[in-house]
């Protein structure tokens, strides 16, 4: 605060009270500036206390009250080599037979990240999956170092051997609806970084990350957008990755109206990494990057050769979510990282 009349500075030497230390409007800590001579307050202790800087605890603390924290900035941050196997839910749809899914239907997959932190996953069906699918498990022989060459990691591939058009998608952190996935315009950014890896990317129809507005599941979406025309079920999203055999595409829509589907003249290479990367500031601007034939999280990522400007509306929840629609092939999908970030964290009350 300023120095005003009212304010009264005493140069005092250090000084040690014996007994309490009374104030009836609290204490304040301040820094005083050397060149102007005024105060900014840095703590304040009183009914409340602000902190400015770093609060240490030593021996044991109680709370009392309601105590309001932030998530997280990392919603997920997982890799095959580092973090243990995703934990999948049975796969056991309405009818009761153990492995068996119908298009929609729902399960929930449990990620182990990097510091001890579990990350749930809303997973849908997309086609039906049958006792021959794949599972969804971690697969191959896990290097200490993964190279851009490695065959392992979490394989998405599903049914996709038996039937064409099948996969999966996936929102990372919450639900369809949001939840701890709920990204809402206007206050937060997310950053949503994914490397991939395929024997074949001719064989998927859509291998893809994005961001979209929070809203019930669409199977047909991903079909779409490998088809580049048609109704992509989502009112709202900005898709990048794989999009029509191996071509890196960016898909978009907004308001259920204006759709895109931009080629970006790229694509994948068989047998090797690609690793792609999409942006939202807390504005609404969607950016993408990617990176073919490197390591697992790692090279010089840079813009698509072509791309496609597209802004969020203020105000919308959206959420990040990952697609995977193969054709009737059997070859594996491979998910070797993934790093889902928001920025500021939400509050919420203990």
């Amino acid at each position: 605060m300023a120095d005003t009349g009212q304010d009264k500075e005493n140069n005092m030497a250090n000084t040690t009270f014996n007994g309490s230390v009374r104030s009836e409007n609290g204490f304040t800590k301040v820094t005083k500036s050397s060149t102007l001579g005024t105060f900014t307050d840095n703590s304040t202790y009183s009914t409340n206390a602000s902190v400015g800087g770093t609060l240490a605890v030593t021996g044991a603390t109680t709370l009392t009250g309601a105590l309001t924290r932030a998530t997280p900035v990392n919603i997920i941050d997982w890799d095959y080599i580092s973090c243990p196997t995703p934990i999948v839910s049975s796969p056991t749809g309405e009818g009761g037979a153990h492995g068996v899914l119908a298009d929609g239907e729902l399960f929930s997959m449990l990620f182990p990240g990097l510091n001890g932190q579990v990350t749930p996953a809303q997973c849908s069906m997309v086609g039906a999956h049958t006792v021959a699918a794949e599972g969804f498990g971690v697969v191959g022989t896990i290097p200490a170092t993964d190279t851009n060459n490695t065959v392992a990691g979490l394989n998405l591939q599903g049914d996709a051997a038996t039937a064409d058009n099948t996969g999966i998608e996936i929102v990372f952190g919450g639900t369809q609806f949001g939840g701890g996935a709920a990204c809402t315009i206007g206050t937060h950014a997310m950053t949503f970084d994914a490397t991939f890896h395929s024997v074949d990317y001719t064989d998927q129809d859509a291998v893809t990350i994005g961001f979209r507005k929070a809203q019930e599941f669409d199977t047909s979406h991903g079909g779409i957008l490998a088809a580049a025309t048609g109704d992509p079920g989502y009112t709202d999203f900005a898709a990048f990755g794989v999009q029509s055999a191996d071509d890196v595409q960016i898909a978009t829509a907004l308001n259920d109206g204006a759709r895109t589907y931009t080629d970006s003249t790229q694509a994948t290479a068989a047998s090797k990494n690609h690793r792609f990367k999409i942006n939202v500031t807390s504005g609404g601007v969607v950016t993408y990057s990617h990176i073919g034939a490197a390591v697992m999280d790692a090279g010089t990522l840079a813009a698509p050769s072509t791309t496609a400007a597209y802004t969020f509306d203020d105000g919308d929840t959206v959420v990040p979510y990952l697609i995977i629609q193969s054709t009737n092939a059997n070859s594996a999908i491979l998910l070797k990282s993934i790093k889902i970030t928001r920025t500021p964290g939400i509050s919420y009350t203990d």
